[in-house]
């Protein structure tokens, strides 16, 4: 039996939701652990049986849940550490923030 790697980050922390729905569903897999730390989008990751496609997968879990917590799907390391080491966003520009202030100014 082969396993595959899945890692999902989401905006809001889906953990349990997750968990929940494979618990009870025929899908075969195994929890795995990803730290994260504060001021990080939550993040988990499942072997998943080598017969599981990721699109039976993302089935099981749900499009509302999906949606809800804007889920993201990674089948690679790589991929998924490129996503992690991303800055943060590092505000407005100062292009943005003259409009902001043209906007307070005028209200």
């Amino acid at each position: 039996m082969s396993w595959n790697t899945i890692y999902i980050i989401g905006k809001t922390d889906f953990r349990k939701e997750v968990r929940r729905k494979l618990e009870h569903s025929k899908i075969p897999h195994m929890p795995g652990f990803v730290e994260t730390h504060a001021g990080e989008d939550p993040c988990d990751l499942y072997w998943l049986d080598g017969t599981v496609g990721l699109r039976e997968f993302k089935e099981t879990i749900g499009g509302k849940l999906i949606w809800k917590h804007r889920l993201q799907f990674y089948s690679s390391l790589e991929a998924f550490n490129a996503i992690r080491q991303k800055q943060p966003d590092q505000g407005f520009t100062s292009r943005e923030r003259e409009m902001i202030n043209d906007m307070r100014a005028a209200s």
